[in-house]
């Protein structure tokens, strides 16, 4: 049977899953997206400001693993309450940002915690998103030995069991 994934509203935010009603249709997933806060996902991402650090107070809020959740809260509330499959289609940090490693590490353990598929955005696409990359936003040569970040992910992927055959 094909999966079928719904997208919720705000570009497959945490937020829109407020709003967001199950379908009564099989082998449905319902994706999320998780950029959230945007001011450090995307820093140095058509000139926003750089230097934003994880965890770290962002516009009068402290952000840690706990905002996180607090963040993820409506996704967690719906997958309990219609006991539904859940998918992290997009989530990532810009390689240059400030403790993006913690960042990666605090989205993949909450996603984990709530048995959520998850997928790394994005390998290969653009430099600025590469886990092959060092954190100096002016070299775009991937980096000789493994990153932080791409030693985090690694770790997490050799977790997977293969399905049988």
């Amino acid at each position: 049977q094909v999966p079928i994934f719904i997208a919720a509203a705000e570009w497959d935010s945490a937020a829109g899953f407020k709003d967001l009603e199950p379908v009564k249709v099989s082998n449905v997933i319902y994706q999320v997206h998780m950029y959230v806060p945007s001011e450090f996902t995307h820093q140095g991402v058509h000139n926003q400001r750089t230097g934003i650090m994880y965890p770290g107070e962002i516009n009068g809020i402290t952000w840690d693993k706990e905002q996180l959740r607090h963040v993820l809260e409506p996704v967690r509330e719906f997958q309990l309450a219609y006991n539904v499959h859940i998918y992290v289609g997009e989530f990532s940090a810009i390689r240059w940002a400030p403790g993006a490693v913690d960042y990666l590490r605090d989205c993949i353990e909450l996603f984990e915690e709530y048995g959520w598929d998850w997928s790394y955005h994005a390998y290969r696409e653009w430099d600025g998103w590469s886990v092959e990359h060092g954190s100096d936003p002016q070299n775009h040569t991937p980096s000789r030995e493994p990153t932080d970040r791409q030693k985090l992910l690694l770790g997490w992927f050799a977790q997977n069991e293969r399905p049988s055959r």
